[in-house]
């Protein structure tokens, strides 16, 4: 029954089409020639001026321009199909994963309510598993708004409210809201900053970008890992880079590891949770704030490098330095 079911694949149908069509082509171009040449051999004999050609190279031409414009179009079928059917997949994975995200905290918050609820428990007790409640909560919430932004149509009609902010206490307040975590993995996490600039973005969609990036490095880390977190200020843009000592990327996920619902496959990150969306997010954020996100990665088990670069406000810079300019002369 598989051997039957590998048969009836819709690539090998493919194959077989696109190999019966070429034989069939050259088996008529063949038997157009052998003919014509008959033909004309013939008409020679009989009359030599009834065939003043061997034969009538428009009507090959056509019918092979013909068979030509068959083959395009099973071929476009066939990509449009494969497109379908890896995106119904990468759907069908995202409806698994989310499943499993949403049920696990709830799970542990159900879990800890119903222990406040039927037992006794120090005020120490109470106290971490109200945050750990609160953890779960916060995780929901990032799920929710993530799916959210991914079930947009349009990435591009996102709606943001651009404020000055400025990056390091911003950034500051990121890790800070990830301190249990990175206590409960031990990870060892620095801020390098060399330069506090002042960007001009969405807070809430920034926030949502960085988290994700932290997140990452905490899912995709083994416990004792170290994230570095450095601004490095350009000519026109700021670069926000984290860099982690996890699992890494090959090469063949770095160009795929933004698109919608992808996700690395293999035995290691089989177990970790996460639905696919949020680098896709990210990217389309960064893209409306007129920046860019890269990652980079020398190999698996070596970790990864996001660099989040937005531009600087040098409208701003300018007219606060023509103002000290005045101010001074």
């Amino acid at each position: 029954m598989s051997k039957l079911r590998t048969l009836f694949h819709p690539i090998i149908i493919f194959i077989g089409v696109q190999v019966a069509w070429i034989i069939l082509m050259g088996v008529w171009i063949y038997w157009y020639l052998k003919n014509s040449q008959n033909l004309g051999n013939l008409a020679k004999r009989l009359n030599p001026g009834f065939l003043t050609v061997d034969f009538n190279w428009i009507i090959l031409l056509e019918g092979c321009f013909l068979m030509l414009v068959i083959l395009a179009g099973v071929y476009l079928i066939f990509v449009y199909w494969n497109k379908q059917a890896r995106l119904n997949q990468l759907q069908s994975n995202f409806v698994s994963s989310v499943s499993h995200e949403l049920k696990s905290p709830l799970a542990s918050i159900q879990l800890y309510l119903e222990t406040l609820k039927y037992q006794t428990v120090s005020p120490k007790e109470t106290h971490d598993f109200v945050e750990t409640m609160l953890v779960d909560t916060e995780r929901l919430s990032g799920l929710i708004d993530n799916i959210l932004q991914a079930s947009k149509s349009d990435p591009t009609i996102l709606q943001f409210q651009f404020e000055p902010v400025e990056v390091k206490p911003f950034l500051q307040e990121i890790m800070a809201h990830f301190g249990r975590q990175f206590e409960d993995r031990e990870f060892k996490v620095q801020l390098n900053v060399e330069e506090n600039p002042v960007l001009k973005m969405d807070k809430k969609a920034m926030r949502m970008v960085f988290n994700n990036l932290v997140g990452n490095a905490l899912r995709y880390s083994p416990p004792g890992s170290r994230l570095d977190v450095q601004i490095r200020k350009g000519k026109k843009f700021c670069d926000i880079v984290f860099s982690d000592t996890g699992m890494g990327l090959d090469k063949k996920d770095l160009k795929k590891i933004f698109r919608k619902f992808y996700r690395v496959q293999n035995y290691e990150t089989q177990n970790i949770e996460g639905a696919g969306i949020g680098l896709y997010i990210s990217k389309e954020i960064v893209k409306n704030h007129k920046g860019r996100i890269k990652v980079s990665s020398t190999g698996t088990g070596k970790g990864c490098e996001f660099t989040v670069s937005l531009p600087l406000d040098l409208k701003n810079k300018k007219s606060v330095k023509s103002i000290v300019t005045q101010l001074f002369n």
